[in-house]
């Protein structure tokens, strides 16, 4: 009975999802529907949003090519291509499941389907992933307030957040990089416990190989800067393309101002965090003294990039499309049956 009732609320909730982002975009336009009428009389700059396409598109493959390392450091059979064609398929799926994760759990269930051995090893190099691409999302902000000369009220505390996150973070990555930590005894604890202590012995068993590669680690961290530089990039030429350069906060304000608003996005359950992300943009602009409708008429013409591009995962999914549906729905069977394994990845 309860399992019934689960499965109507999840339903449900993924029929509410797309109205509730609808609804907030149709708020947010109406709000500044005077600022709309001003600025789309503007000339609008088609060679900065080619800029930010082509900028958002190659930071977007770097995001795969870190994934497709911390993959490959682990010795899976496993290529570039590989890691393309899940990382678009991926990228789709953020637009039909809730929040950023949504895509992730794609990516997972494809990958362990096609990885028979060390299962939730593959899923923890997608967990890694995830956590090395927020960290470094947090370093971007957290430095580009050291260079912010743009005094602007309300965002202290989101940069101490920052600061706190960042270093919490790195304190993490350290501990997990440390030769002791994957004979310690708190780990050893957690491998006792009752279903989730195969789940914790494979991951544990993915930090035991990092170990000999930490340079691969540093190597995406690195990468997922770079990255983030891109994407941040992508936004601020969007802006550009249609408003004065007047109006626009400056590049460095851009790196302080965006990343927040990403992680609003990501953790907000909307497609591709669909109406949040906008609405933290415009907020973030506001703060930053740009004029009304700037933030969310940037963040619009960013949302048109990455729909482009997630348009790339539509091909990869209508030319495996049976396939795909397949691993689903097998993958939803597995989760039906009740195990007494918790290394297998059934419970992924």
């Amino acid at each position: 009975m309860s399992e019934t009732r689960g499965s109507l609320i999840g339903q449900l909730f993924n029929w509410v999802r797309w109205p509730l982002a609808l609804g907030i975009l149709i708020f947010l336009g109406w709000q500044n529907r005077e600022q709309f009428q001003q600025l789309l009389e503007n000339e609008i700059r088609w060679h900065f949003l080619g800029l930010a396409f082509l900028v958002c598109f190659g930071a977007i493959i770097l995001t795969f090519y870190r994934w497709y390392l911390l993959v490959w450091a682990l010795d899976f059979p496993f290529t570039f291509r590989d890691a393309l064609r899940l990382g678009f398929l991926g990228y789709l799926f953020n637009y039909v499941s809730p929040g950023a994760v949504g895509g992730d759990l794609v990516k997972a269930v494809l990958m362990v389907r096609e990885q028979k051995e060390r299962r939730m090893v593959a899923v923890a190099t997608i967990l890694l992933d995830r956590i090395l691409g927020l960290l470094a999302l947090l370093i971007v902000g957290a430095s580009a307030s050291l260079f912010v000369e743009q005094k602007i009220d309300r965002l202290s505390e989101i940069t101490a957040l920052m600061w706190g996150s960042c270093i919490l973070g790195l304190i993490g990555l350290v501990v997990m990089l440390h030769p002791a930590t994957p004979n310690s005894w708190w780990l050893r604890l957690l491998q006792k416990l009752p279903k989730v202590g195969g789940i914790v012995t494979d991951v544990a068993t993915a930090i035991s190989m990092y170990q000999s590669r930490r340079r691969v680690v540093a190597l995406t961290m690195v990468i997922s800067i770079f990255g983030h530089f891109g994407i941040i990039s992508s936004f601020y030429f969007c802006a550009r393309a249609i408003a004065p350069l007047a109006d626009v906060p400056g590049y460095v304000t851009h790196l302080l101002l965006i990343p927040p608003a990403e992680i609003v996005g990501v953790f907000v359950p909307t497609p591709g965090g669909l109406g949040a992300l906008e609405g933290a943009v415009q907020t973030a602009y506001q703060l930053a003294g740009a004029a009304g409708g700037v933030g969310l008429l940037a963040a619009g013409a960013y949302r048109a990039t990455t729909i482009f591009i997630a348009g790339i995962g539509g091909i990869y999914y209508a030319a495996a499309r049976r396939q795909i549906q397949s691993l689903m729905d097998a993958e939803r069977q597995d989760d039906a049956v009740p195990s007494d394994s918790s290394t297998d990845g059934s419970s992924v």
